[in-house]
């Protein structure tokens, strides 16, 4: 009787100790691993002054939409990505529409993101991968992502270039 009175006990404690793990997963999951107020993503003049700084707070307020698709020239299988149109984004500032832009990352690598891509393609700036907050460690915190699995088109060095992860400034001409 001891004994299966132990097993049983070492079974609860099993149960509710695998409870505690998933619902502490569930709520992290849920969690930036940033503040919701720390700025993420600057908008840069050409002479470069900063125009306006976003965080995750101020994204989160725009409409937003999902794209899938894989980041390219990784190993990565495809996934869904949410997060402000940056089409929207770009019209809720008080600047006419640029006929490109500069999108720069954390580790400073760029390319120039013409408006007509904007207007075809509607990438995204994400903040969200699978449902989860981007780390900086998984290419985050903030992602400009191309609908890739909708536009076949996309899928060649061009646009693949244009995909910057650690999206930290959009700069001005």
């Amino acid at each position: 009787m001891p004994r299966l009175l132990f097993r049983g006990l070492r079974y609860l404690l099993l149960l509710v100790l695998s409870g505690l793990f998933a619902v502490s997963a569930l709520a992290d999951a849920d969690e930036p691993p940033y503040p919701t107020d720390m700025p993420l993503l600057r908008i840069v003049d050409a002479a470069g002054n900063t125009r306006e700084t976003l965080t995750l707070e101020a994204l989160e307020a725009l409409p937003g939409r999902e794209v899938h698709g894989s980041i390219p020239d990784t190993h990565n299988p495809e996934a869904s990505w949410y997060g402000v149109s940056l089409a929207r984004l770009m019209a809720t500032l008080p600047i006419p529409p640029p006929a490109r832009l500069l999108a720069v990352g954390l580790d400073d690598y760029s390319d120039v993101i013409p408006r007509q891509d904007l207007e075809r393609y509607d990438p995204i700036v994400a903040y969200r991968r699978n449902g989860h907050y981007l780390a900086v460690d998984a290419y985050g915190p903030l992602v400009l992502m191309y609908p890739y699995a909708s536009h076949p088109e996309l899928h060649e060095r061009t646009y693949y270039s244009r995909t910057v992860w650690q999206l930290s400034e959009l700069r001005l001409p």
